[in-house]
């Protein structure tokens, strides 16, 4: 019972790493360093990227330019089929209703309620639906509006002033300014809804009753509406989705149709609701929704003269209804366009650009690692180097003589020495130096495969096993971590210093001169740096380190089971042993 909680409690814990694993978003994989930084640099990659940020930013403030001023809305339309809706009022503000009568010259005709009469009514058709029996009951119900002569006392809009401000009054016919105000004309559903309200309009000719006698004789006003024309100043409004702030404009037109005492017309006029929901915000969403009519139709039906009117003119809403949204673009929306650009200028530039500066790492890797000779300078060495040569024999013994003559050619030039050159070796134009680069480049790229470096690392676990026995493999796996003190800092600025000291000393000497002050630098190496027996080595190295005791126990006891050897002068300590110093990038 007791391994089985264990695996349970086990199993958990791997279940909870695993998870924390998979889920940390900001794991950080390792990754290599080149020339002592993260990524390599170049002059090319700089400008490119100053040019790409600079289009960018420029993208930027154009599109925050446009989202600030709403210039470039993006609008979606749509339309439904509607029966039942809601009621639309008709106020002074937002709509313009005045009629008036005309002869076949378009000069007004005085004469109402003389020679003809207009009468304007809201009329209400409602269904009723009885419960029990499910029978539908059709009540209408129009009352009528008082006209009046119209003035610019009916016109309050900067519009309808500025319209009606050359218009002759006197004819024209308007509702009531008061009875408008406070019961203004309604438009809503459709004929086979609930509930429908229209406006009925007619145009009839003047007819005595028994409650009214001041008509013409009948002959006059058959001469007067021989023919003549029905006209109707109204709203309408036209849509300016694109402009900011509202999204139409309304607009005041003049509609007529012809009469003649002979025919009865019927004239339908339909208005459509345009809805229009418009997206303010920049970054949330900022809903506003208005409304307004739009003329649909303009339909005539002509008949003969039925007595009962000459014009019959109805207003009403249309079958149809149109929805627009408006939204402008948002700052997170900039943000990911901004996003998508950068990506196709990386990927354009990373196409064209990425194989230069690919091989100008290549390039400045080369020059880190390997040395590079002038085809012009092989002559001039060459005789240089054989009286070298001669000096260095004479003074250096005989193990050393080797090492001597490997340094006749430490020169390390530069394969490039300025960019216009270092363009000119990748694009081919210096032959010479192009294959060198193509050489080296080929090695440096068959060094950091991953094959080979798996070779190298099965290489040194064969050298290992060959030169250390198994207890010295025991106590190399157990050795200490190098140590890091501020001792360190110091030693290391110090060599530095020494170093750029004798190089400044050795510009001044001549080629003779400076391998003779290597040649007797030599000496001294060699006896700081004896090569020591492997057990000597380790043995001073456990002396020497603050390890615990236990530790230093064990190892001591692996290091006497390995064959011995002779003690040295020589002594290596834990801080002396340092971690391999980068080269710095070169400029």
């Amino acid at each position: 019972m007791p391994n089985i909680m264990e695996k349970f409690s086990k199993g958990l814990l791997n279940l909870k790493n695993e998870f924390m694993y998979q889920l940390d978003i900001f794991g950080q994989l390792p990754s290599f360093t080149v020339l002592n930084r993260n990524k390599y640099t170049s002059q090319l990659g700089f400008v490119m990227s100053l040019l790409i940020g600079t289009l960018s930013i420029y993208y930027l403030i154009n599109e925050v330019q446009q989202m600030l001023s709403k210039s470039k809305p993006s609008i979606y339309s749509s339309e439904i089929q509607v029966i039942e809706t809601d009621s639309f009022y008709l106020n002074n503000e937002n709509f313009t209703l005045a009629i008036t009568i005309a002869d076949r010259f378009s000069e007004p005709v005085i004469g109402i309620n003389r020679y003809f009469n207009i009468s304007v009514s809201q009329c209400d058709r409602v269904r009723i639906r009885d419960q029990s029996t499910g029978n539908i009951t059709v009540q209408l119900n129009c009352n009528e509006m008082p006209l009046e002569p119209c003035n610019m006392s009916h016109f309050t809009t900067d519009l309808q002033i500025e319209y009606f401000k050359t218009i002759r009054f006197g004819a024209v016919q308007c509702i009531n300014r008061e009875y408008q105000q406070k019961n203004p004309p309604v438009l809503k559903g459709l004929f086979n809804a609930l509930e429908y309200k229209y406006l009925y309009i007619q145009f009839t000719a003047c007819l005595n009753s028994s409650t009214y006698q001041g008509c013409a004789p009948q002959e006059e006003i058959e001469e007067v509406l021989q023919a003549g024309r029905y006209n109707v100043y109204k709203s309408d409004y036209i849509s300016q989705l694109d402009q900011p702030g509202k999204p139409y404009k309304q607009i005041i037109t003049n509609d007529f149709s012809g009469f003649s005492y002979s025919t009865s017309k019927t004239i339908v006029q339909s208005y459509r609701i345009v809805q229009t929901i418009t997206d303010q915000g920049m970054i949330l969403e900022d809903e506003n929704v208005e409304q307004n009519i739009q003329q649909t139709e303009w339909r005539e039906i002509s008949d003969f003269y039925n007595h009962q009117y000459l014009v019959l003119h109805v207003i009403k809403l249309d079958f149809k209804q149109t929805n627009n949204f408006r939204t402008y673009i948002k700052l997170q929306t900039i943000l990911g366009k901004l996003g998508g650009i950068l990506q196709i200028f990386m990927m354009v530039v990373t196409i064209i650009f990425k194989p230069v500066i690919d091989n100008m790492m290549k390039l400045e890797l080369a020059n880190s690692l390997y040395r590079f000779q002038d085809s012009s300078e092989k002559q001039n060495q060459r005789s240089t180097q054989l009286q070298i040569n001669q000096s260095e024999r004479e003074f250096s013994p005989p193990n050393s003589l080797k090492k001597i003559e490997g340094q006749n050619s430490q020169k390390n030039e530069k394969l490039n020495k300025s960019m216009f050159e270092t363009f000119l070796i990748i694009f081919g134009l210096q032959k010479e130096k192009h294959q060198q680069f193509l050489k080296a480049r080929k090695k440096i790229i068959k060094n950091l495969d991953i094959v080979t470096i798996l070779k190298r690392l099965q290489e040194i676990d064969m050298l290992k096993r060959i030169l250390f026995s198994k207890e010295q493999m025991e106590i190399i796996k157990n050795l200490p971590k190098p140590l890091i003190d501020q001792k360190q800092f110091i030693t290391q600025n110090l060599i530095e210093n020494d170093i750029e000291q004798d190089k400044a000393n050795q510009i001044n000497l001549s080629p003779l001169q400076s391998q003779q002050s290597r040649l007797n630098y030599f000496p001294k190496m060699n006896t700081v740096l004896q090569k020591q027996q492997i057990d000597t080595q380790l043995q001073l190295y456990l002396d020497h380190c603050n390890d615990s005791q236990k530790l230093k126990v064990k190892l001591q006891n692996s290091l006497l089971k390995s064959p011995s050897s002779p003690l040295s002068n020589s002594q290596i300590k834990c801080d002396d042993i340092d971690e391999p110093v980068a080269q710095k990038p070169k400029k």
